[in-house]
C-alpha cells in the first residue's frame, strides 16, 4: 500500500511539486509500504537525454531529479517511480536555462504524432530518461508509461503514432530490465476510458490495442467518481462489484493488479462558469471517500491485488478552496485581494491549455482533496482510520 507527496505549492513553478519543505517522504512514511514519486513535475530534459543515458553531475535538472530521489530513498522503503511520454498531452520538457532547469508544459500542442521526422529523437531521449530514472531511484516498480491507452483513446487510435509509441514502451521496459531485472516494470491504463466511462462497459477493440505493451504487473489507474449516470455524477456506492477487478476477471491470463492511482475527493467541487457560481458541481462527502476506499481495499484483498496506490497522502489543495467560487480576475488579480489561491485558480482560468475558463478550474480541482490528510497534515479521520486498519492485517497468499 503506498501513497504520494503531491501538492500544489501556490505562487512557485511548477504549481505541482514532490514534496515540499513541510511535507517530505519522512511524513508520509508511516502510513505506507512503498513511497510513490511521480517525477514528471520536473519536467523530462528531452534534448540532454537525447545522446544518453547520462548527465553531467552539475546538470540543473539532474540534481532536482537526483535530490528527489535520496529523499525518497531515506525513508527506506521501497519506491513506486512511475513517468509518461504523453497521455493525450506530451509531458513537459525540462530546458537548461543559464543553469537552472526551467520548465516547459505545452511545447508540443495536442496530440503528438510520433511519426513525425521533428521528433524522431524523442524515442531514444525517453528510454534514456526511463534508464537515468531506473538507475537513480532504483524502485521496486517502475510505470514506464502512464495511462498509456489514452493516447489510444484520445488521439486516432490504433494509428501508426500509436504503434510508434508502444514501441517506445517496450524499449523503455527493456531498458530498464537491463539496470535491474528484479524491477516490476509496466505501463498503466486508464480504467474509466477502457470502460468508456460507463460503469458496466469493456472496448475490447482497445483492450487489444494494448497487448504489445510489455510489462511484470496490470498497471491500472483509475477514478470512478468521473462517471455519470444519466447525467450525474455517481456516488461510491453504485459501483459494481467488479468495477476494479474486471480486467483481470476477464482475461486471467494477465499478470496480477497493481493499482498505480487512485482515490475520492472529500469535499465537493465549485466552479464559476461563464460568469455563474455553480456550488456543489460535483457533490462529495469525507463519508463518500472513505466509501469508496473500503470498496478499493476489499477488492484488493479478494482479487489478490499486488499492490494499491491512493492519490494522494495530503491534499492537493485545501478544502476551502475546492468549495469556493472565486472571482474572475487577471493579473495582477485585484479582484482576489491578496487571495495566492484566487490568484492561483484564475491563473488556470487563463492560461491552461486552451481550455475554457470553467474546465480549466475543474481540471485544477479534480484531484484536489482526495488525501488521506488535509492539506496542512490534519486527518480525514474515517479514511486514515480505514487505511491503517487494512495496512495492520497480515499479508496472506504473497
Amino acid at each position: 500500500m503506498s501513497s504520494t507527496g503531491v501538492q500544489a505549492q501556490p505562487g512557485q513553478a511548477p504549481l505541482y511539486q514532490n514534496f515540499s519543505p513541510t511535507f517530505t517522504p519522512s511524513v508520509l512514511s508511516p502510513d505506507v509500504d512503498v513511497v510513490t514519486i511521480f517525477p514528471e513535475y520536473l519536467g523530462v530534459p528531452f534534448d540532454s537525454f537525447a545522446t544518453s543515458s547520462v548527465l553531467p553531475a552539475d546538470d540543473p535538472w539532474a540534481i532536482k531529479a537526483t535530490a528527489l530521489a535520496n529523499s525518497a530513498k531515506a525513508t527506506g522503503k521501497p519506491l513506486m517511480v512511475q513517468i509518461v511520454l504523453t497521455r493525450d498531452i506530451v509531458v513537459a520538457k525540462a530546458v537548461n536555462q543559464g543553469g537552472v532547469s526551467v520548465v516547459q508544459p505545452g511545447w508540443v500542442s495536442g496530440c503528438i504524432d510520433m511519426t513525425n521526422p521533428a521528433y524522431a529523437n524523442l524515442g531514444t531521449a525517453y528510454v534514456n530518461y526511463a534508464t537515468w530514472i531506473a538507475r537513480t531511484f532504483a524502485p521496486k516498480y517502475m510505470v514506464v508509461a502512464i495511462e498509456a491507452n489514452l493516447y489510444y483513446v484520445y488521439c486516432g487510435g490504433n494509428t501508426a503514432s500509436w504503434q510508434s509509441l508502444v514501441n517506445i514502451e517496450r524499449r523503455a521496459y527493456d531498458a530498464v530490465k537491463a539496470v535491474n531485472s528484479s524491477i516490476l516494470a509496466f505501463p498503466s491504463y486508464k480504467l474509466e476510458e477502457l470502460y468508456g466511462q460507463t460503469l458496466t462497459g469493456w472496448d475490447q477493440t482497445q483492450w487489444r490495442a494494448l497487448a504489445n505493451f510489455k510489462k511484470d504487473r496490470l498497471g491500472l489507474a483509475t477514478y470512478p467518481s468521473s462517471n455519470r449516470v444519466n447525467g450525474v455524477f455517481i456516488n461510491p456506492y453504485q459501483l459494481p462489484s467488479d468495477y476494479l477487478a474486471r480486467a483481470r476477471n476477464r482475461n486471467w491470463f494477465e499478470p496480477k493488479i497493481v493499482i498505480t492511482e487512485t482515490g475520492w475527493n472529500s469535499a465537493s467541487i465549485s466552479l464559476r462558469y461563464l460568469g455563474n457560481c455553480v456550488y456543489n458541481y460535483i457533490y462529495s462527502s469525507p463519508e463518500f471517500q472513505a466509501a469508496y476506499m473500503e470498496r478499493l481495499l476489499y477488492s484488493a484483498s479478494v482479487s489478490s491485488f499486488d499492490h494499491v496506490s491512493w492519490w494522494s497522502y495530503r491534499d492537493l489543495i485545501p478544502s476551502s478552496v475546492m468549495t469556493a467560487c472565486h472571482p474572475d480576475s487577471a493579473p495582477p488579480y485585484p479582484e482576489c485581494n491578496g487571495d495566492i489561491w484566487c490568484a492561483t485558480v484564475n491563473n488556470w482560468r487563463i492560461t491552461t491549455n486552451g481550455w475554457t475558463p470553467g474546465f480549466a478550474e475543474l481540471a485544477f480541482k479534480t484531484f484536489g482533496t482526495m488525501g488521506m490528510m488535509q492539506y496542512d497534515g490534519s486527518p480525514n479521520a474515517a479514511t486514515v482510520a480505514l487505511w491503517r486498519r487494512f495496512r495492520s492485517l497480515p499479508v496472506v497468499g504473497q
